[in-house]
This record gives structure tokens, sequence and C-alpha cells, in this order.
């Protein structure tokens, strides 16, 4: 029985084995097994990360939630080097690029969008270098964009660390993280078992 359902996943989509209850559940169990063999150590045993590691029981994702986005981030990993259809987004280093004075005021407009700030003076100049530096991957809301993985500025959810400092430091040297391409080290039916798990926990799209 085991092998007819392992056939049956590597025949289909992951939008197809999620959609099949008998199939997404043999996937969840597989997947799962899978996660605490190859994830936890970034993700934790919850899936729930840490700083620099997403949590991925929420629904912000930088490079989409549906199944068959988790499975290619799977698969080609983030910034990973020896894959050549690795995800890859590069933040400047705006130290490099405006005044300290505008980190500062860009800071503060960022962290408004979903906390109290220190200097709501900053805010409006914030603003103004958001719109001349930001906004091609940020997008005018500053909502983000899942195709260039540029995350969402408005929910709250930091990857490195939420306050005007520490989006500071992010504006003025970004931290890049790194995942694993996974495809080749665990091939294509676990990871599409893993997908489907991963799109289990609550947040997927």
């Amino acid at each position: 029985a085991k092998g007819k359902y392992v056939a049956a996943i590597e025949a289909k989509s992951v939008s197809e084995i999620a959609a099949d209850d008998t199939l997404r559940e043999f996937a969840v169990a597989a997947g799962g097994a899978a996660f605490k063999l190859n994830c936890v150590q970034c993700h934790g045993s919850g899936a729930q990360g840490s700083k620099g590691f997403p949590n991925l029981n929420d629904d912000d994702w930088l490079w989409g939630g549906k199944a068959d986005q988790i499975q290619q981030t799977i698969t080609h990993g983030i910034r990973f080097a020896s894959d050549p259809d690795t995800r890859l987004s590069e933040m400047p280093a705006f130290g490099d690029i405006i005044t300290a004075d505008q980190i500062k005021q860009v800071s503060a407009y960022i962290a408004s969008l979903s906390q109290t700030v220190s200097d709501q003076v900053l805010v409006a100049p914030g603003a103004k270098v958001f719109a001349e530096n930001c906004v091609a991957c940020h997008g005018d809301n500053a909502k983000g964009n899942k195709e260039l993985g540029a995350p969402d500025l408005t929910d709250a959810i930091w990857l490195y660390g939420s306050g005007e400092a520490a989006i500071a430091a992010q504006v003025t040297a970004p931290k890049h993280g790194v995942m694993p391409a996974w495809g080749a080290r665990l091939g294509e039916i676990k990871v599409k078992e893993l997908a489907v798990y991963i799109h289990s926990l609550g947040g997927g799209e």
C-alpha cells in the first residue's frame, strides 16, 4: 500500500496531493518525519523558527506560501550558490547609499507601520526616503513582493528583529540568509511530502 501512495505522489503535483484527502494524510505523515530529520535544526521542532530562520506556521511568506511555491523553495533553496535555480534576492547595503540621518528616518517610518516609534518627527521624512529608495521592491504600500522575496514591512513579523535599531541595522548592512537546496539531496518525492506537510501547518496560502 505504501508503494501505491509513493507512486501517486511521484505522479501528481503538490496541489493535487494536497487536494486528495488520502494522499495528503500520507504526505503529511511522511513529510513530518522528513522535517524532523532535516529541518528542525534551523526552523525548530515546531516549525516556529527563530531569529534569522522563518516561522513556517504563520501566513507570512517571503517567496509565497502556495504548495508549489513551497516546493520550489525547498527544491532550490534561497541564495544557495551551487543551485542555478535558487531563490535569489539581494537587498542593497543602504549604509553605502544614503546618509545615517536618512537611515534613522526611514527606520522610524518602517517601524511606524506596525508599532509605536520613539520620535514621530522622523516618520514623515522617513516616508520620503522610503518612496525614493525602497518602493521598487517593497511596494508603495510596503506590503512587499513575493516575486522578489521582499518582505511585507507592515505586519509586525520580523526575521532579524523588530524595533528601529534592528531595522536600521538591516537597512545599513542587510543580512542575507541562506537555505540549502534540498532537491538533489532528498529527491522529488520527499520534497513534495515536505511541501505538503509545511503547507498543512496552518499558514499555507
